[in-house]
């Protein structure tokens, strides 16, 4: 290596260092603590894998009496300090330690929004194990795939879907230990034990260290809004940070904030925010079940000062009467994060007509993590836009044939950063299928201006030809959400035998009003070219959605013409 080499890879080195060192100083992150937290922290980080999860362990030694965990369960609130939720954390890795669970290995979780979600993630990340994370909503095959892919060794199940659990079990015929959330369980049942029950009767200290394994990890199953789900399994140990450094410096997250989780934490945007915001010291409010107006309510409340929220609750947000939104003070929120699915500019300008410029826009998947993000002017002043790339991240737009378009072309965008997935567990073929030298995709087009800003034109496969004319539904919907009387908006491609696929629209309506097909057809022929205009137009009630927000596009496709 040339002096030149080495003179180049310590400014780099020093540069991160500064920028790392910004980004604590910004976030509020590093405060007094006393010596025998000190002690208290190297001593529990000794029993443990380098991870994430030493931040919380960090955070409890630093200020036990503080609030960690607000929990909004119907009418019931239950409130955890950073030094509860530590021994709580404790006891179910030693109960789970007792049941078989070692470094390495798999525990499936099939909870509902509630701190008991949280506790398991964060005792998984102590015994190096990894969780697997099955979605509430699924029905007993849908859950027996991810079953029989993953091959958890436990389980933990709230009581409300033991039954789909035991049921998809008896498919894959996989047995194991399972803990049991709020409900009582019959004595004599050698699969079953009460979470709480469990728990009492395990140590508060730190769990011992565990062989095997690589720190732990993550196993969440995307959407499947094309086909059967893929889990994407994700290392703490090799995944980097950059990213969520610089998000984390230029929104301004900080260890006072109070983060409310209105998003399902089986998928991935809301975990992984939970998990920003706890490395931070921040305390965690979570709504088990997202209501706009009751979201309003927890936000005066507690104080809320940060969220992540999909566009259809920003939507359903700016959508309430607006004596139900005078009601309310929500004067301590800081900024909003949407995610997980497309926001439209128009969206984007509803949301801050009503609650100001705090509302932020990343671009990432569960396979990539966070790659780009869009600042509240940026919506403004360049429409559909998703930001800049974050530190860390390289970006290439490449056409079908794997050559890098010109600025301002569309392309297939793929990403390379330290936090990619390790892979789609047991399925190397999609692995595979979903790389170029390096950098991954998940099958989104977009393109590049000038400026360095990238905006998304659709999912490929959503992607029409009419009459050998490319079209991307995605500037068709957002072109209709601009309509007064249009709350939302779909559209894909329908076969035709003259043009090959012609386009067919999906429109919900806002409360009292009405629009005729023609008056849609039109409304696009006025601000779009003729041939993105929708030959058959749908009103719907909702467009189906899967719990993430994105619109399920293969329903729409069979519905009835």
């Amino acid at each position: 290596m040339s002096a030149l080499d080495r003179l180049g890879k310590l400014r780099s080195r020093l540069d991160r260092a500064v920028f790392f060192a910004n980004v604590l100083r910004a976030s509020k992150v590093v405060q007094p603590i006393r010596p025998s937290g000190i002690a208290h922290f190297v001593n529990s980080a000794r029993s443990t894998k380098l991870g994430p999860h030493l931040a919380v362990m960090f955070h409890a030694a630093a200020h036990p009496d503080k609030e960690a965990i607000v929990e909004y369960d119907g009418t019931r609130v239950r409130r955890l300090t950073w030094g509860e939720l530590d021994a709580t954390i404790n006891r179910l890795a030693h109960a789970l330690v007792a049941r078989g669970v070692r470094g390495g290995g798999r525990v499936a979780l099939m909870l509902p929004n509630g701190s008991e979600y949280l506790i398991a993630q964060q005792a998984l990340a102590r015994l190096g194990a990894t969780a697997v994370q099955i979605g509430y909503r699924l029905k007993a095959n849908e859950i027996a795939f991810i079953l029989e892919n993953a091959e958890p060794g436990a389980t933990i199940v709230h009581a409300e879907y033991l039954t789909a659990m035991r049921d998809a079990r008896k498919i894959v015929g996989k047995g194991g230990q399972m803990l049991v959330v709020g409900g009582d369980v019959k004595p004599g049942d050698p699969e079953l034990e009460e979470y709480d029950r469990a728990l009492a009767a395990a140590s508060p200290e730190m769990p011992p260290r565990l062989k095997g394994g690589d720190g732990g990890g993550v196993i969440v199953y995307t959407s499947g809004t094309t086909g059967k789900p893929k889990g994407a399994n994700r290392s703490w140990r090799k995944t980097g940070f950059e990213s969520v450094a610089d998000m984390i410096l230029q929104v301004g997250m900080r260890a006072d904030d109070r983060h409310l989780v209105t998003c399902p934490l089986y998928h991935s945007a809301a975990p992984a925010f939970v998990a920003i915001m706890m490395s931070l010291g921040a305390t965690i409010v979570l709504q088990n079940h997202f209501e706009p107006e009751a979201a309003l309510d927890i936000i005066q409340k507690e104080r809320v000062t940060c969220s992540l929220m999909v566009p259809t609750m920003l939507i359903r947000m700016s959508n309430l009467p607006k004596e139900t939104l005078a009601k309310y003070d929500w004067s301590s929120l800081r900024w909003v994060m949407s995610g997980a699915a497309p926001l439209s500019t128009e969206a984007a300008r509803r949301f801050m007509e009503q609650f100001g410029p705090i509302l932020w826009n990343f671009y990432g998947a569960t396979e990539t993590g966070l790659v780009t993000l869009a600042g509240p002017h940026d919506h403004v002043s360049r429409p559909g836009t998703i930001g800049k790339k974050l530190r860390g991240n390289e970006i290439r737009l490449l056409d079908d044939n794997g050559s890098q378009v010109a600025a301002g072309q569309v392309g297939e965008l793929y990403a390379r950063n330290p936090t990619l997935i390790s892979g789609y567990h047991g399925n190397d073929d999609a692995t595979k299928s979903s790389q170029r030298d390096g950098f991954f995709s998940v099958g989104d087009v977009g393109r590049l201006d000038g400026e360095g800003y990238y905006y998304l034109e659709s999912r490929k496969h959503d992607m029409v030809i009419s009459g050998g004319v490319n079209i991307y539904p995605r500037e068709i919907e957002d072109h209709l959400s601009t309509h007064p009387a249009i709350l939302e908006a779909a559209v894909i491609g329908v076969p035709d035998p003259e043009w090959g696929e012609t386009l067919r629209a999906f429109i919900v309506l806002r409360n009292g009003q009405s629009l005729t097909e023609t008056e849609v057809v039109n409304y696009c022929r006025e601000g779009l070219a003729d041939y993105k205009r929708p030959r058959k137009v749908t009103f719907l009630a909702e467009l189906p959605r899967n719990p993430t927000g994105k619109v399920l596009k293969r329903e729409l496709r069979d519905y009835p013409a």
